[in-house]
Parts: C-alpha cells; structure tokens; sequence
C-alpha cells in the first residue's frame, strides 16, 4: 500500500508542474504582444482636445480650437479612426449674437494612440504613415 500511496504522490505532482506550466504560456505569449504593441485603445466616441500649451510651443494651427472624436473601435493594426473639428466663432450681423459652430477641420483619417511619456494624462496621436506626432491630446473638459 505504501508504494502505491508514492506513486499517487509522484503522478499528482507532475500533473501539477505540467498544469502550471500549460497555464502559464498564454500569459508570457500575451505579454510579449503587449511590448511589442505600445499602442493603446480610446473608447470610440471620446471628445479629444488639443494640450494647447504643448502644440502653441510646436507652433500648430489653432491650437486650442481644433478637436478630434474617436470614430471606430481599434482595427488588427491598432489604428483608429479619428474625425478632425474645429470650433469657429460666427457673428450674426442681423440679431448681433454670436455663436460657436463646430465644422468638420479634415476627413476622417486612421492614427496610433500612445501614451505621453512625458506628461501624465495625455497621449500622442501618431501617423500610421510616417510615425510622426501629430497631436499631443487630453480628453476634452465639459466646458470645451
């Protein structure tokens, strides 16, 4: 009985190395897409404000007027499309009112997300084209 009792043992402990080894692959294979893909996902439909104070500096066209909203969710590549707006101010001559008016800035265009390793809470959004930067980004405040 003792035998027995040791081969019992013996059979539980490799199925227990082999267990966690079978387990443990999914995890390290995962792992190694994710540092080879430092792209991130932004929810489809986030509102997408310039960081002003970044692209003023870099010399951007209306800095802190032009907006993006995330149009799709991530595709194989891991762009997503973005639609580009800009806010422009329009003065009724008629009722003297004016008004702020969003109006498409571009066609709808594929781009990276990354995040900003320089500043926290921001991201940089990245040409699949040529790798370029460009935009530095934050989630719009409700007031924008």
């Amino acid at each position: 009985m003792h035998n027995t009792g040791n081969n019992a043992l013996k059979r539980m402990a490799v199925f227990l190395v082999l267990s966690i080894s079978t387990l443990s692959l999914p995890i390290s294979g995962s792992a190694e897409v994710a540092r080879k893909r430092p792209y991130i996902e932004v929810a489809k439909g986030t509102r997408l404000c310039s960081d002003a104070a970044l692209d003023q500096s870099r010399a951007a066209r209306d800095a802190g007027k032009v907006f993006w909203k995330v149009i799709s969710r991530p595709r194989a590549n891991g762009t997503q499309t973005v639609a580009a707006f800009v806010l422009e101010t329009i003065y009724d001559r008629q009722s003297g009112d004016t008004i702020i008016r969003e109006s498409r800035y571009d066609e709808d265009y594929a781009a990276f997300f990354m995040r900003d390793p320089e500043q926290q809470g921001r991201w940089l959004m990245i040409s699949p084209e040529d790798g370029r930067v460009e935009a530095t980004v934050k989630i719009c405040s409700k007031k924008q």
